[in-house]
This record gives structure tokens, C-alpha cells and sequence, in this order.
């Protein structure tokens, strides 16, 4: 893993996201990319430098963010890894991933919130841009990781082949924390499979992944999402992690499931999209 991108805001959750995000490069030789977004519906890339000039309020709060964001990056590095601030003018979301495919990122750390969170608030809506857009792994975050409990991370999925190469992409981070896998099958009302069935899936799916210790689980819930939070719970794991689609789908989780998870929990949440 060579490049960490993180969304600052200067929210209270910027800051957790950076922290981890920090924890995260000192078990490598990880750069992390801090990109702050100053909010425009403009197109700013094609306007000219003319044009440009025009919109003095937009310059005035770029210059003050880059000084702002150099200012945090000095107050809260906390390891030796290289940090490099951006700010980018435009719609937060797809200024964000604009920046993580230019830089080809490896990974997303991003607050669940953002500025103006109120509490019992949905998770934020730029979060949830960046997850339906994001070609990299993202790992949404309300709290400090725990080093202990994230060498336990509980995969949930139902484990088609459409979502396999989403997990393999997750496999430079979990493999970064040593950490051990649980495949997760949740078997509710709705969506029932005979366990024996769901081994078999979960066996399968683990075909070509040797490199990685993984145990494999049937659980039964009423719910898909409280299933999932309830098993990471009882195996104290300090990971959730989802391959989820965009399109809806009989097949596969959908981008839904891994927001109300993280909703619901305060363990940080990674999570790759992919299209079936």
C-alpha cells in the first residue's frame, strides 16, 4: 500500500480519519494525501484564468485553506510517513476522487461526518458520494482504531464471484494489519440458504486467498445489517468489511447495507464497490 488519501474538513471526524490514517501508513511506507475541498457547483478546472479572477470570494477561501491545511498537517503528523496537503476547488465528492485516481490511492480514510453533524444524523452525504464512486477501497471511520481488536475483521458478503475481485483489493489492507479474515454469511428469513450450502460458497470464494487466515461463519439474524454488527460484536472484531454494489441486485449487498451499517456501529467499516 503506497497512498492514503484522507478528506479534510476540519471536523472533528477529519481529525479521527487522519489519525487512523496515520496508524495505518506507520506499518508501511504509505504517502498520505490530506485534500481539502473548497465547495463550488462551478466546472473550475475549464473555466480560464480570467474567468477565474472573477470569483475573488472562491480564490480569497482557497488561499485560506491552503494555509489552514498546511497548519493541520504540521499539528497532527504523528509518524514519519510523508503527508502532502491539496486543496481542490469544486463539488467535495468528485473533487475527492478525482484526487485519489490522479494519484492512483490505494485507499480512502474518510469521517463518517463531516462538518455540521448533528447528533442521530445519517452518515454524511459526501461520505456516501465517495462510496458509490470510489474505484479503491474506502474505510469510513467515526473513532480511533483499536490495534488489537482490527486484526480481526469480519468480511460479510454472499460470497458471489462478481464480488470476489472487490476483495481482493481489500486484501492489501488486511494483509498491512496481519489481520485474520472471517467470511460472514448472514442468513436471514428472507434470504435463506442451507448452511451447508453457504460453506460451500464461502469454501469456494476462499479458493486462491492461502496468504490470508480465514474462518468461515453461517449466523442467522432477523436482519442482514444488525446481523452483521451483532457477529463483529460477538467475536470482538474491530473491522467490518463489505464488497457492495451500486445497482440493485437479488444477488449481492447493495451500497445501502454498508451505510446503515456504519450507522448503526462505531467500528470503522471498509468497503469496495463493484457492478454486477
Amino acid at each position: 500500500m503506497k497512498r492514503i488519501l484522507v478528506p479534510i474538513d476540519f471536523s472533528p471526524y477529519s481529525e479521527v480519519a487522519f489519525q487512523n490514517a496515520a496508524k495505518l501508513a506507520a506499518k508501511g511506507d504509505a504517502t498520505i494525501t490530506c485534500v481539502n475541498v473548497v465547495s463550488t457547483a462551478l466546472d473550475w478546472d475549464s473555466l480560464s484564468e480570467k474567468d477565474k479572477a472573477k470569483h475573488t470570494a472562491i480564490l480569497d477561501t482557497e488561499a485560506e485553506a491552503k494555509d489552514k491545511l498546511k497548519a493541520f498537517v504540521m499539528n497532527h503528523k504523528v509518524s514519519h510517513n510523508p503527508v502532502e496537503a491539496v486543496v481542490k476547488i469544486g463539488v467535495p465528492a468528485q473533487a475527492i476522487i478525482d484526487v485519489a485516481n490522479s494519484q492512483a490511492a490505494d485507499l480512502i480514510v474518510i469521517g463518517a461526518y463531516g462538518l455540521g453533524f448533528e447528533e442521530g444524523k445519517f452518515v454524511g452525504s459526501t461520505m456516501q458520494k465517495v462510496l458509490r464512486l470510489a474505484e479503491c477501497p474506502v474505510l469510513a471511520v467515526k473513532k480511533p482504531i483499536d490495534g488489537r481488536t482490527i486484526k480481526k475483521v469480519t468480511f460479510a458478503s454472499l460470497f458471489n464471484e462478481a464480488s470476489k475481485p472487490a476483495f481482493v483489493r481489500m486484501k492489501p489492507l488486511i494483509k498491512m494489519l496481519g489481520a485474520s479474515v472471517h467470511f460472514l454469511y448472514v442468513n436471514t428469513p428472507a434470504r435463506f440458504l442451507d448452511s451447508l450450502k453457504a460453506e460451500g460458497l464461502m469454501k469456494q470464494y476462499a479458493a486462491g486467498q492461502e496468504d490470508l487466515v480465514i474462518h468461515k461463519h453461517v449466523f442467522n439474524h432477523s436482519e442482514v445489517e444488525n446481523g452483521i454488527i451483532a457477529f463483529a460484536d460477538s467475536r470482538n472484531s474491530g473491522l467490518i468489511a463489505i464488497a457492495s454494489n451500486v445497482r440493485t441486485s437479488n444477488s449481492t449487498y447493495q451500497i445501502g447495507v454498508t451505510e446503515t451499517v456504519l450507522y448503526k456501529t462505531d467500528l470503522p467499516v471498509l468497503s469496495v464497490k463493484f457492478d454486477v
